[in-house]
């Protein structure tokens, strides 16, 4: 049955979780350490910055990825991260069961979207051609495979935990609900494995990361599962979570990241800010010659030019004759020939 008005505002009231012995619950002024806020604002700044970077340059599946975000950011306000759920009324309860809610939807979306990105991607580099009789083609279709089915199944069963679906975060109401510890732990498994797997393939080091991230999630799932102080355990699940899914951003966007970034020209304006000078004139060799007041050294890449000997002899009666070059035997008759022509043709005149 329904609580009454009366009933539900003392049942909101009461501590979220019983107090252990010896503990006072602080409702107004919960004692969460402070280095643990601090480390919920840089753990979450950072990933968002590198995602955020990533994204601003590819474009790619921001819609989804701001859903974490914003969950990871307002779980910092309400409840905080790292505080006791017996220092919290029940009412305190509800923003952070819907903010969890749609993390969790997010990143469902967000990670088999990447992990199948990745494998198409790495399809279209690795294998050119005799795609069905390529290992490494299966493998990837295989991951990406798990990851479209069980994203969807596992959007489903995250909105249907609960009927009516407002229960899921008014948890007071009258519901049915199964167990969510199950799918938390299936998830995990899931993207665990399919992790490991991918780190036979390329980028090893790096999703090599992510599989740690993965790994030390579903380590955190286990124990967030089993405890039942779930908002104090719920800040290491959501820190691995999101360092997972910054790696996927990272290594899908490894193999265009250069070419985009040289596009973009936000290396130049980095190095504009910088007071840099991004257009470096060559380096003269120590064969060139550079003069005060000329135009410097020559390019590189010129060839030296080839010399033609090419002398004269002067004559004093007809003028100078060309010689070319001297060695060429060729050019002594051609230079007897001409002298003796113009010895008979001075002779005509006279």
């Amino acid at each position: 049955m329904p609580l009454s008005v009366e009933e539900l505002a003392v049942f909101l009231a009461e501590p979220a979780l019983a107090v252990p012995e010896g503990v006072e619950s602080n409702f107004d002024n919960p004692p969460p350490p402070l280095n643990r806020n601090v480390l919920a604002w840089a753990v979450t700044t950072l990933c968002t910055v590198l995602t955020s970077l990533i994204l601003f340059l590819t474009q790619w599946l921001q819609g989804a990825y701001w859903g974490t975000a914003y969950a990871g950011y307002s779980m910092i306000y309400t409840p905080g991260y790292y505080v006791h759920q017996w220092n919290l009324h029940n009412r305190d309860l509800v923003r952070p069961l819907y903010l969890i809610l749609i993390y969790g939807c997010s990143y469902s979306v967000v990670l088999p979207l990447l992990k199948t990105a990745i494998s198409l991607d790495w399809c279209r580099i690795i294998v050119v051609d005799n795609r069905r009789r390529s290992l490494f083609w299966w493998g990837c279709m295989f991951i990406a495979s798990i990851q479209i089915i069980w994203g969807i199944a596992c959007v489903i069963l995250l909105n249907l935990q609960c009927v009516p679906h407002r229960a899921i975060w008014e948890f007071y109401l009258p519901s049915k609900c199964y167990d969510l510890n199950k799918v938390m732990l299936a998830s995990a498994c899931v993207q665990v494995f399919t992790d490991w797997c991918t780190v036979f393939l390329p980028q090893r080091i790096i999703w090599g990361l992510a599989s740690i991230s993965a790994s030390l999630r579903l380590s955190t799932t286990v124990t967030f599962a089993h405890e039942d102080d779930r908002m104090y355990f719920i800040g290491p699940l959501l820190f691995w979570a999101c360092a997972e899914m910054t790696c996927g951003f990272f290594i899908l966007s490894v193999p265009c990241l250069p070419s985009v970034i040289k596009e973009s020209g936000l290396l130049r304006r980095i190095m504009a800010v910088l007071g840099i000078n991004s257009n470096v004139p060559a380096r003269p060799s120590n064969n060139d010659i550079v003069t005060f007041g000329g135009s410097g050294p020559a390019p590189l890449n010129t060839k030296p030019q080839k010399r033609h000997h090419t002398y004269s002899e002067i004559d004093e009666e007809y003028g100078s004759l060309p010689m070319n070059n001297m060695a060429d035997a060729t050019s002594q008759e051609t230079l007897h020939l001409q002298r003796g022509e113009r010895h008979a043709l001075g002779k005509s005149h006279v």
